[in-house]
């Protein structure tokens, strides 16, 4: 099975391109024959709301269908494609790609309308992110929808720590939280939890201390007795989820309901329902020493099985055989929308080109506006 992995990550070191080529990479040496496809529309822009997506394929805009071109040149080659950060694939290309596709999306709901909800119902099967969200992609008309666990990744974690180390071992921050702290959501909760635990670690966009540098953030999780985890809604979906187990931390996470698929309640990871309890939870383990560490070593344990970076991608692989295998064959596409003559009406033409010089005027401003923001309430960058 060879699989092309479209992604939109931008040409950054931290968290981008190179990021996710270094993960692509390591699959490789796993045996999983996979390569990377950078679906970015511009540096400045890697991924498209899909109401200006949809615009600029209605419009047929140049750069958009260059990105077509090349992808459906490239997967003449390939088995199966992947649009692993669901971005800048129109629905309608989807549907005409002659092979198996799948849809990889982690959004939170407050996304799924500019990124997943136009788009997914249109690829032979959709990776759903989110475990929270799984139905909400089925009610989308989506006919095959899998949980897909994002995992930890190599560069998350010490191989070299041990249950031992774990369960014995001194640890000398008592608890930790990197996120952003800019929603006003999440700002309630994370103000509240820090207020009782002021002595904690806790790094991020929108925090005193600012970004933790990168070669300190493993260390630091490797010191630290309690990791706190809060989502901005629906979850749990995001990395701290599965590299705080990873690297020896007992877990307090929310959406405790959906956690309790993922890892064992009470035994590998503490769930909560509201701040005070996390909170109350948290004092408690702090006095429980024995109690905690047995939890991080289960949730270690488990973290390490089932949810390091092959065996979730494997989990892929395997939903990609199970849907091939109840539709016996996937339908070939033989017309490529990417080359076929454009039908629309002149006045059709006329609007959509409106459209689209009116939305990348007010996207400009909007993102100029909002990096003002930022320089004003944070400081410069």
């Amino acid at each position: 099975m060879r699989i092309l992995l479209g992604h939109s990550f931008p040409d950054t070191p931290a968290f981008g391109a190179r990021w996710l080529e270094a993960w692509v990479n390591r699959l490789r040496v796993a045996g999983i024959d996979v390569q990377p496809f950078s679906l970015a529309f511009e540096p400045g822009r890697p991924a498209l709301d899909f109401r200006e997506l949809d615009v600029r394929w209605r419009y047929r805009d140049q750069r958009l269908f260059e990105i077509y071109d090349r992808l459906a040149e490239t997967l003449t080659d390939y088995d199966v494609f992947v649009n692993y950060t669901g971005a800048n694939v129109h629905p309608e290309f989807a549907t005409a790609l002659p092979c198996f596709t799948v849809y990889g999306c982690f959004d939170d709901p407050e996304s799924s309308e500019k990124l997943s909800r136009h788009v997914a119902a249109a690829f032979d099967l959709a990776m759903v992110g989110n475990i929270a969200e799984v139905e909400t992609y089925r009610s989308w008309g989506v006919r095959h929808a899998h949980w897909w666990p994002i995992g930890f990744r190599a560069d998350d974690y010490v191989p070299s720590l041990t249950a031992d180390q774990i369960l014995t071992g001194e640890r000398d921050n008592e608890v930790a939280l990197l996120c952003e702290r800019v929603t006003r959501f999440r700002i309630r909760r994370v103000d509240r939890f820090v207020k009782a635990f002021p002595h904690g670690a806790y790094y991020g966009r929108g925090w005193p201390t600012g970004f933790l540098p990168e070669p300190d953030r493993v260390p630091l999780l490797q010191r630290t007795r309690i990791g706190i985890n809060i989502h901005n809604s629906t979850g749990p979906i995001n990395f701290r989820t599965f590299y705080l187990p990873a690297n020896g931390v007992m877990q307090i996470c929310d959406n405790k309901t959906h956690l309790g698929s993922i890892f064992a309640l009470g035994s590998e990871v503490v769930g909560y329902d509201s701040i005070d309890e996390a909170i109350d939870l948290t004092r408690y383990y702090i006095a429980h020493d024995d109690e905690r560490r047995a939890i991080a070593a289960a949730g270690w344990t488990r973290a390490l099985t089932d949810y390091n970076e092959v065996a979730c991608f494997w989990r892929l692989l395997r939903a990609i055989e199970a849907v091939q295998a109840a539709n016996s064959s996937v339908e070939q596409r033989l017309e490529s929308v990417v080359v076929r003559g454009d039908s629309r009406s002149a006045l059709r033409r006329l609007r959509d080109r409106v459209a689209l010089g009116t939305w990348s005027l007010w996207d400009r401003g909007r993102r100029a506006l909002r990096r003002t923001a930022r320089r004003v309430i944070y400081g410069p960058a």
